[in-house]
């Protein structure tokens, strides 16, 4: 199967915000990223394109194979791996109570690479539920996809306006503690009782911490070195991975 100028032009698009929107796609890049998504939600996969010296994966009717030099002109990675994938967005959550415990939301999180991580970091502790409000980087940037290696495509991803329709909805969904990060004050992060325990954690930039939300307790993470902050995505793994101790205590 060669690779049509249609589809040139639409891989090219989806690089882009607007792209995506129109389309209803993304792109994965990448060995690991396009394996997770095969692995996750094969049932997304529209298409994909490899080089000739790509061999990391068995291909399928949906493998267009194609000249190094003309797969270089579509990739957006200096060391390419050889493979892109495109993909159909899935459907953002709407309306549907949270799954698991407690919920993390991000707050006009913007760099890809520290949403993607937090989502990478969220599905290895075990979670499902990732709330984030506008403002946020798309999750479905080719950046983010790469930073998360694909786990938003089996994460249940739901967008608010603001932090207000945040809470309005954690509480309809009968959330009722909710903790926004805060790099200077707050609640000690590893004893704050019931941290985990049908809530919500909202995590925001580095410099300022999560937006202001009614009835919110602010929470931090100790640092002994007495060092200005840690950026949103290290917070992120901290308090994630403290979940994880208080599981197994």
């Amino acid at each position: 199967m060669e690779l049509s100028r249609h589809r040139e032009s639409l891989i090219r698009a989806l690089y882009t915000r607007h792209g995506r929107k129109k389309h209803g796609l993304c792109i994965c890049e990448g060995l690991r990223c396009c394996r997770e998504l095969m692995d996750s939600a094969p049932e997304l996969l529209e298409f994909a394109v490899c080089s000739e010296e790509f061999s990391g994966l068995d291909l399928s009717d949906k493998f267009i194979v194609v000249p190094q030099k003309q797969f270089n002109k579509l990739s957006a990675t200096v060391n390419s791996q050889g493979i892109i994938a495109i993909a159909r967005k899935p459907e953002m959550t709407e309306d549907i109570a949270p799954v698991d415990s407690f919920v993390v939301v991000l707050d006009k999180v913007g760099d890809p690479g520290n949403f993607g991580t937090i989502l990478r970091t969220a599905k290895a502790v075990g979670l499902k539920d990732i709330w984030f409000t506008s403002g946020s980087v798309d999750p479905f940037n080719d950046k983010v996809i790469r930073s998360a290696l694909s786990a938003q495509f089996s994460m249940r991803l739901r967008e608010f306006d603001c932090l207000s329709s945040v809470s309005t909805a954690l509480r309809a969904s009968g959330f009722g503690k909710i903790y926004r990060t805060d790099p200077h004050e707050g609640g000690n992060c590893f004893v704050e009782p019931g941290l985990f325990e049908r809530s919500a954690i909202v995590f925001g930039s580095e410099s300022s911490g999560a937006g202001a939300i009614e009835g919110s307790t602010p929470l931090t993470i100790p640092m002994p070195g007495n060092f200005e902050s840690i950026n949103v995505a290290q917070a992120a793994t901290v308090i994630l991975f403290e979940y994880v101790r208080r599981l197994d205590a």
